[in-house]
């Protein structure tokens, strides 16, 4: 059985936001169908083709598939960066084909607030990067270092496939059935990296509090609501967009902030 990890990785909750812009987007949830949809024998591979996206997201995904009965096999097509990396590292056995990328670099947030709120984000980022190597140093098997690893996420680091399995967080490549490692030259490596980091960078268009304000105003002038979340306006009289309360669903805003 196949599932296709697409898009932005985002928390089960905020799917349908990126669902009523028809923003590919993947969540716990999915993998989690996944895993007990998948027939008793088989090995479940899991197409990965993405940017990332939230931080959480991605570490519940990857315990899941830690924790899967079933041989998981992560096959990475295009690109696994930043919190899909997480996810890829989450798998039995590691799959890329010749032309994919793996990025790695240093999770993100955005603050707001006074010189203690940027200092707790400081320690939080802190806290999330010895979180993020914990995997990969798990997977790299010895193959590299923390030390290294956390070199490579200090870099911003695009690796090509065969880099990638010399640093134990893969273990073939797609139609390669002696993968002897090449060493490809590095203006070749950085124009490839250089290329994919554009595409990364346009992401940024599926910020959660940016998407969710454009839906409230879009629905308030009189677009059709997503189902379960319309929005209070004169012309429908709607409830508000989410019954969760106010604080809570600010909370989870806070955390969706935190992006890899």
């Amino acid at each position: 059985m196949r599932v296709s990890v697409n898009g932005e990785i985002c928390a089960d909750e905020w799917l349908w936001l990126f669902d009523w812009y028809g923003i590919p987007a993947f969540c716990p949830k999915m993998m989690r169908k996944a895993i007990e949809d998948n027939p008793d024998g088989e090995e479940l591979v899991v197409e990965i083709n993405s940017c990332g996206g939230s931080v959480f997201a991605g570490f519940e995904i990857y315990s899941l598939l830690q924790k899967a009965s079933c041989k998981t096999v992560a096959e990475v097509q295009s690109l696994a960066a930043s919190a899909a990396s997480t996810i890829m590292v989450g798998c039995k056995k590691i799959v890329l084909s010749p032309v994919a990328q793996v990025m790695i670099h240093l999770p993100s947030a955005s603050t707001e607030g006074d010189v203690h709120a940027h200092e707790q984000s400081v320690r939080i980022l802190t806290s999330l990067k010895e979180s993020i190597l914990n995997a990969y140093e798990l997977r790299s098997g010895g193959k590299a270092t923390r030390e290294r690893l956390s070199s490579l996420m200090e870099a911003e680091s695009w690796l090509y496939p065969q880099e990638t399995i010399a640093l134990g967080l893969a273990d073939a490549i797609m139609g390669d059935d002696n993968n002897d490692l090449i060493n490809l030259p590095k203006n070749i490596r950085n124009a490839v990296g250089g290329g994919i980091r554009a595409i990364a960078n346009s992401a940024g268009n599926a910020d959660l509090t940016s998407l969710l304000k454009r839906y409230e105003e879009a629905v308030k002038n009189g677009a059709e609501p997503a189902e379960g979340h319309p929005v209070i306006s004169e012309k429908t009289g709607a409830e508000p967009v989410s019954n969760n309360p106010v604080w809570s669903r600010k909370a989870r805003l806070e955390i969706e902030k935190n992006r890899f």
